[in-house]
This record gives C-alpha cells, sequence and structure tokens, in this order.
C-alpha cells in the first residue's frame, strides 16, 4: 500500500470513520462516570438530617445542602480533627438602610495599613480574607485585623489554584496550614472563609460538589460576591473602581463587594475613601460574621 493508492484512501476512510464512532463513545463514558459519581453523592447528601442551619443553595445537581454530609466513608474527613468550628444561626441585624460588606483579599500587605487607617478614620468595620504572608514587617497585621474589629477569614495559604485544587485533600492541607497560622498569630478561630477565584471556578469545577460539603460539614461558612470592583486587573483605576462599586451597591439592599489588599492594588486604596463617601449617608457598613446569609455562586452566575 503506497500513498495515494486506493488502498491507501480505502484505509483512511475506515480509520477516520471508527474514530469517529471510537472517541465518542469513550466521552460518552467518562461523562457518564462522572455524572453517576454526582448522583451517587447526591443521594448520600439527601440521607443526612435537616438540622443544619445552613441555607438553602443549589449547586451541581440541585442538591438541597441544607443536608450536610456527615457519613464519615471519606478518608480526609478523619484529617485534621482540630479545624472545626461551631456554626451560628443565620441572624442579621435588621436596619433601615441597606447593608455593604466591605471585603478585601490577598492581604495582608503594605497597603493593608493604609485600608485599615482609613477604615479607622471612619469607624467601619470589614472583612479579610487573608493569605500566608511571611514578611516578618507585617505579620502583626493579622492580629490589627482583628483588635480593630475587623472579622478576619480564611483566603488561601498558597494561592496556587492549581495546587490547591488538585483535589479534596490538597485544599484541605492548604486552608489548616492558614487555620493554624492565624490562630498562633491571634488566638482567634476564623470561621468564614472565601475560595480563591470564588466557590465555582474553571480550576475546581472536577472537586467542588465534595469540596463544599466538606468545609460545610466542619462548620465554615464561605462567602462569595455580588458586587466586584474590578480591581483585579492591573489597568483600572482609583476613579473606575470607586465607580464601579457605587454603581453596583446602590440599588441593592445587600452586597458583598469583592476589593483586594494586596502589594499592587493602590487604585484599591486610593478608591476607598470615595467610595465611603459616597455610601455612608445611604448605606450601613458592617463586617461579615459566620451569622450573615452568604451569597453564592451557582453555574447560572456569570461572575467568576
Amino acid at each position: 500500500m503506497y500513498w495515494g493508492s486506493v488502498r491507501f484512501f480505502k484505509h483512511l476512510i475506515l480509520s477516520t470513520v471508527a474514530l469517529m464512532i471510537i472517541i465518542p463513545t469513550v466521552l460518552a463514558i467518562v461523562f457518564g462516570v462522572q455524572n453517576s459519581r454526582n448522583k451517587q453523592l447526591a443521594e448520600e447528601l439527601k440521607k443526612y438530617s435537616s438540622e443544619s442551619q445552613l441555607p438553602k443553595m443549589e449547586y451541581l445537581t440541585g442538591v438541597d445542602y441544607t443536608d450536610v454530609i456527615t457519613v464519615s466513608s471519606f478518608p480526609y474527613q478523619e484529617t485534621y480533627p482540630d479545624m472545626y468550628v461551631e456554626r451560628s444561626e443565620f441572624v442579621e441585624e435588621e436596619g433601615d438602610r441597606p447593608v455593604i460588606y466591605l471585603t478585601f483579599d490577598d492581604g495582608p500587605s503594605a497597603n493593608t495599613e493604609q485600608v485599615l487607617d482609613i477604615l479607622k478614620a471612619n469607624d467601619i468595620k470589614a472583612t479579610f480574607f487573608v493569605v500566608n504572608n511571611d514578611i516578618a514587617a507585617h505579620q502583626h497585621l493579622y492580629k490589627r485585623i482583628v483588635d480593630e474589629g475587623h472579622t478576619l477569614g480564611i483566603h488561601t495559604y498558597s494561592h496556587r489554584y492549581t495546587d490547591i485544587y488538585e483535589s479534596v485533600d490538597a485544599y484541605l492541607e492548604d486552608f489548616n496550614m492558614m487555620f493554624t497560622k492565624v490562630y498562633e498569630l491571634t488566638g482567634v478561630k476564623p470561621t468564614v472563609f472565601r475560595f480563591p477565584g470564588g466557590s465555582i471556578n474553571v480550576y475546581n469545577q472536577q472537586i467542588n460538589f465534595e469540596l463544599i460539603s466538606e468545609m460545610l460539614r466542619r462548620g465554615f461558612v464561605y462567602y462569595d460576591w455580588n458586587v466586584s470592583s474590578g480591581d483585579a486587573g492591573e489597568t483600572f483605576t482609583a476613579e473606575a473602581i470607586q465607580s464601579t462599586v457605587v454603581n453596583n451597591s446602590i440599588h441593592k439592599e445587600k452586597s458583598i463587594v469583592l476589593m483586594h489588599d494586596s502589594s499592587t492594588k493602590y487604585a484599591t486604596v486610593a478608591a476607598l475613601q470615595g467610595i465611603i463617601d459616597s455610601l455612608k449617608e445611604t448605606h450601613e457598613f458592617r463586617p461579615i460574621t459566620n451569622s450573615v446569609e452568604p451569597k453564592v455562586f451557582t453555574y447560572e452566575d456569570n461572575q467568576r
């Protein structure tokens, strides 16, 4: 058989047809196994009591996460026995004004000092979802956040998405390192956290069903956001950040605002006073606690 012969093209056609049959079949099997796995976990979740005080949330297969998994059928449930906290009822303080929860990810850094100074000058409490920072000059900031009445929650230790979302075990290991560090530096066990990239993202799509279940089982409450400042980009100005936050918060009864206080976010610091000045007469600023009902992503959300 040589190239260009009738026999060659006959084999080429047969091979192409075979691949067209084999590839869809293999993909169907893979997706079928994954779907079966999700359904099996969903059925297990439905078995357990509805005594949890968590809100009704829907994720991968429309499972009611009011029923939190308690069976010890997964090895990772036996790890980190001290990494548990007590859940609180979701009972938010009533008020006559819309509420804004300013949240800052990726600190502490040199910018965190300035953020704390601005908040203190305006008598406003916020929420900081922190990462590991080994710079000696910044270690006191974890405790300063707590001492000044802000909420300190966990974001991540390494902030390396591909590592922490490799498996549930990998995420728990990373979380426990940050949980332990915060407790050692502040004497406080964080009860709230934010998933890097949000609870549903392209990195955790294979494990988020189990991961969310396990974190809820341990008593932690996670918070996504419904207002993004846009400061994750490098080109945003202070004016753009202020305008984005104000315009997207002003008509909401409850805004959980995503911002960052990492070392490069000078524009966020510059925008903060303007945000406060624009909203302080019409809105109330509060810190997140585990009694605040969370805003969480679903697959229909376009915020990532």
